[in-house]
């Protein structure tokens, strides 16, 4: 039976999972939280967007909302952003108290951000009045609710290609009798849709600094894995030496669907990127599996380096230079990140 491209997306106890997330790689990714943090502190960007923002493990949330910027967070999956909000502007005091990035705006448009709201009763207090603190880790507020802001959005950060190709994919695996069949109906599917482009609901030009970390580097899975199983659930998985024959074209399946969504991403920040704005990108280009001593190369992330210099010019002045690179450990091993700054192309 097919599943639904929407319905793959849902993951399974989603709140346990996004916790468990949260906890494993909130540390990983301080680098790149305090390099971003600096592009924060030195443009002072009034507008950015951060696409596929996940549970902002990445994104230094706090600072976006002690700048006051207008954020727009952009993800495909169903919660995610929220969850992400929600466990992102609670901290803890060197005492042990906990303080609320909400709260401490102290702001008449408070209550755009947090439905919960209550002006504190005592000067200088870093809570509000209806806050409560939840009993577990990561620390939430148990009174909070999401409001207007920030700007939140389910939508498909490569320009709608891959939800597409998901769409149609779902179609044209009805009836496939082999694995050869249905690679060849998904390679027709995936170069049918180059060029498919579905906008972001953020406007023309707009967006200051576009933040897009550790995206491209789940192209590289997804929707070829919406692809992979939905073919093994029909045909049942390949022996080994019949994969040893369709390899060919599973890496053709493979590098058609990264480079078109890189295409629909580059297009989409182009789009919303204001004249004089800056993209932060951050990807692996380097990955070393757990338990080996051996680094090897992410040839995909190479070739989507040419992708972007169509796209973009690179600005390594204005980045920090200690964290052009940022290893970091993952569930599956270690990887060395690269950092970018990109700006429109010139003329």
């Amino acid at each position: 039976m097919i599943t639904a491209w929407d319905d793959y997306l849902k993951p399974q106890n989603a709140a346990a999972a996004y916790r468990e997330c949260f906890l494993r790689c909130r540390s990983a990714f301080e680098r790149q939280r305090e390099c971003i943090r600096r592009i924060l502190d030195a443009r002072r960007p009034a507008v950015v967007a951060c696409l596929g923002s996940g549970i902002l493990h990445d994104i230094p949330y706090w600072r976006l909302v002690e700048q006051n910027a207008t954020v727009h967070l952009v993800d495909w999956l169903p919660g995610i952003v929220e969850f992400g909000i929600a466990h992102s502007i609670i901290r803890t005091t060197p005492q042990g108290r906990p303080r609320c990035a909400y709260c401490q705006r102290a702001t008449p448009n408070a209550p755009d951000y947090c439905l919960s709201y209550r002006e504190p009763a005592l000067a200088g207090r870093v809570v509000c009045e209806a806050f409560e603190l939840s009993p577990h880790e990561p620390g939430t507020c148990l009174a909070f609710r999401k409001g207007r802001l920030p700007h939140t959005y389910r939508q498909d950060v490569t320009g709608g290609y891959a939800s597409a190709f998901g769409a149609a994919l779902a179609e044209e695996m009805r009836g496939v009798a082999t694995w050869r069949q249905a690679l060849k109906r998904a390679i027709a599917v995936a170069q049918r849709l180059r060029g498919h482009r579905t906008a972001l609901d953020i406007p023309d030009h707009g967006v200051d600094l576009v933040i897009s970390s550790m995206v491209l580097s789940q192209f590289e899975h997804e929707p070829y894995g919406y692809f992979s199983k939905q073919a093994a659930a029909l045909l049942g998985l390949p022996s080994a030496r019949e994969e040893a024959r369709l390899r060919p074209a599973m890496e053709k399946l493979r590098s058609i669907l990264l480079i078109n969504q890189i295409e629909g991403h580059c297009a989409e920040i182009e789009r919303i990127l204001a004249p004089d704005g800056r993209c932060f990108l951050a990807f692996e280009l380097f990955h070393r599996d757990a338990g080996d001593s051996r680094w090897y190369l992410v040839s995909e992330m190479h070739c989507a380096l040419q992708q972007i210099a169509r796209h973009f010019d690179f600005d390594f002045d204005s980045i920090p230079e200690p964290v052009v690179d940022a290893r970091f450990e993952a569930a599956s091993g270690r990887s060395a990140a690269y950092h970018f700054l990109l700006a429109p192309k010139r003329g």
